[in-house]
């Protein structure tokens, strides 16, 4: 079903499986909506808020958002292939066997969010704010994590071989709990890493 919102507010709305593609969503607010099976592909957002809604089994590839936010919703096999969130807020957002290739976070927040288990390889996450997310299992090998804040974050079997997390946040139990085997690291990093092994560092004639 082709919908057109003409509202700018919705609370506990029911948009199961309607077809809101290559839509312009500019400044709603959308609280305890369900979107489950939604079509939103396409669909570019600015300064549109989602509040505890749903996305299961929604489409949302090659959709853009600007400035949008998505605080405690959840994400629940859902196509994020080839999207792009610039300056967008994900605070509590929950990521479960999503589909993510292609997908570009620019200046975005993802605190508290859970993506265990995901797939998220390759992926540029420079310079993100990923305090206390959940990557428990996560595979980010290959991605570009250069300065990210990644303080409190769970990464228990995360998969980081071959990222790049020169200048990133990284507390001790990242270097002991995730998979760093090719990463690259800065020499401050790798003294923290040399510590979380029970290593000592000192000169020669020391």
């Amino acid at each position: 079903m082709v919908l057109t919102l003409t509202e700018s507010s919705y609370i506990g709305e029911d948009f199961v499986e309607v077809d809101l593609a290559d839509q312009e969503l500019d400044g709603i607010e959308f609280v305890d909506c369900d979107f489950s099976g939604a079509v939103l592909s396409g669909c570019r957002t600015a300064r549109t808020s989602f509040t505890r809604c749903r996305f299961v089994g929604a489409e949302m590839y090659s959709t853009t958002h600007q400035g949008s936010s998505f605080i405690g919703c959840t994400f629940e096999n859902t196509s994020w292939m080839n999207a792009v969130l610039t300056d967008c807020r994900l605070f509590g957002t929950t990521f479960t066997s999503c589909r993510l290739m292609g997908i570009r976070l620019v200046d975005c927040d993802l605190t508290l969010a859970t993506f265990a288990g995901e797939k998220l390889a390759g992926a540029d996450l420079s310079g993100l704010r990923m305090r206390e997310i959940n990557l428990t299992g996560s595979n980010l090998s290959g991605c570009d994590l250069r300065r990210a804040d990644l303080s409190g974050a769970r990464t228990a079997r995360a998969d980081l071989q071959g990222a790049d997390l020169r200048g990133a946040i990284i507390e001790a139990g990242t270097w002991v709990s995730a998979k760093l085997a090719g990463a690259r690291i800065d020499v401050d990093q790798a003294v923290l890493f040399a510590a979380a092994h029970g290593l000592t560092l000192g000169r020669d004639e020391d």
